[in-house]
């Protein structure tokens, strides 16, 4: 059996690392369902276009990448409540991805002049 197409942007897709759920960006939105039956499962509005979705490594968090904006979003897939913002501001973004803890934002700007760690546990 094959199920339907579900329409993204740009081959924005990914699997969360337990393999239970699979996120996707369609333009403004990400969307987030079960793998086993497609059922929806969380949607989450960006200000523009997603460039990169990356879970973390226990798979209750999602971080999405919004370069044009030069910001990263976290958000909780289970805890609708719970989110956070990271902006480069000038500098610009060209690069997101979660810390093997998953409790740190790892961001490169653009040109990659400048790496920088956010720490989400004293926030």
């Amino acid at each position: 059996n094959f199920s339907d197409c579900i329409e993204h942007t740009d081959g924005v897709v990914e699997y969360s690392h337990d393999g239970r759920l699979v996120a996707l960006a369609r333009a403004f939105d990400v969307l987030v369902f079960e793998t086993e039956t497609l059922r929806p499962q969380q949607r989450f509005q960006m200000p523009d276009i997603i460039s990169s979705i990356t879970w973390s490594q226990d798979s209750n968090l999602i971080l999405i990448g919004v370069n044009k904006r030069g910001a990263a979003f976290a958000r909780n897939v289970y805890d609708p409540t719970w989110n956070c913002k990271v902006d480069e501001g000038l500098a610009g973004l060209s690069y997101c991805r979660w810390s093997p803890s998953g409790r740190h934002i790892l961001t490169i700007s653009e040109m990659r002049l400048r790496l920088t760690i956010w720490n989400l546990v004293n926030q």
